[in-house]
């Protein structure tokens, strides 16, 4: 997967697919050259009854494996968005709270946003961890929260609600970083490639044709794009799939002018 991640997006498509034409192209001949003098009559029968049922699993297969894979890149993205949200909440909420008390607290969470947009999503992409100067940043914003003193029932609304949110930043940070770390299971990778090669093997008592290697490499091909859009959303800080930080680079943006 890391060799994925280093490579443009188009020529991982072209590899992915690449090796799934081979997959199947490959077996087949394969097996026609070994076992196409021992078929009867009724071996193409036998042969379309396999491929229904392998590919009727093996598509089952792909399709669960992307919705769990595009689930967590629409997971991601939420959490992207509501972190975003609650930094935005703390940062204005501590201007409410005493604007010239607070700003260098407030210089904290612009830093922190900043870190994120710019570095950690880097990080997170290459080497699947949380930039420890965006924990730093955070946790000076805590606890200088925590050691606000409230002096009317406004102040102590208020800060009671900005240390809830600035603890789910936390908790959000690191749905973030365990969203890095999982990865495609290989399990599923040698389902994919033994579903591949089974179908491609029971398709040999068909005739190598030009419509018949037309079909098979249309459905070697079908089935590589399938597997590329699982490796592109198995990361989604980094390739085809990824969450951009928009949020974050919209509130820096926001924070600078609001100063």
């Amino acid at each position: 997967m890391s060799l994925f991640v280093e490579l443009p997006d188009s020529i991982v498509a072209l590899l992915v697919v690449g090796a799934s034409c081979a997959l199947s192209l490959v077996p087949y001949l394969i097996a026609r050259r070994l076992l196409i003098s021992r078929t009867d009559t009724r071996s193409a029968d036998l042969a379309g009854s396999v491929l229904f049922r392998v590919g009727a699993l093996h598509s089952l297969i792909l399709a669960l494996v992307f919705a769990q894979e595009l689930l967590n890149f629409n997971e991601t993205r939420h959490s992207m968005t509501r972190e975003a949200a609650l930094v935005g909440n703390v940062y204005y909420d501590l201007a409410r709270f005493d604007e010239a008390a607070t700003a260098p607290l407030r210089s904290h969470l612009r830093a922190y946003a900043d870190i994120v947009r710019d570095r950690e999503w880097r990080l997170l992409a290459t080497e699947s961890r949380l930039d420890p100067d965006a924990w730093k940043a955070w946790q000076l914003a805590y606890e200088g929260i925590l050691d606000l003193e409230a002096t009317g029932h406004r102040q102590s609304a208020l800060r009671d609600i900005m240390i809830e949110q600035v603890r789910e930043i936390s908790a959000l940070r690191i749905s973030r970083e365990s969203a890095a770390l999982v990865t495609v299971n290989d399990l599923f990778l040698y389902a994919a490639v033994a579903g591949i090669v089974i179908m491609s093997i029971a398709y040999f008592p068909f005739a190598p044709t030009a419509v018949n290697l037309t079909l098979l490499l249309a459905f070697a091909t079908y089935t590589g794009l399938v597997l590329y859009f699982i490796i592109a959303f198995a990361n989604p800080f980094s390739g085809g799939g990824i969450v951009e930080p928009v949020r974050f680079e919209r509130l820096y943006e926001g924070m600078r002018q609001a100063g």
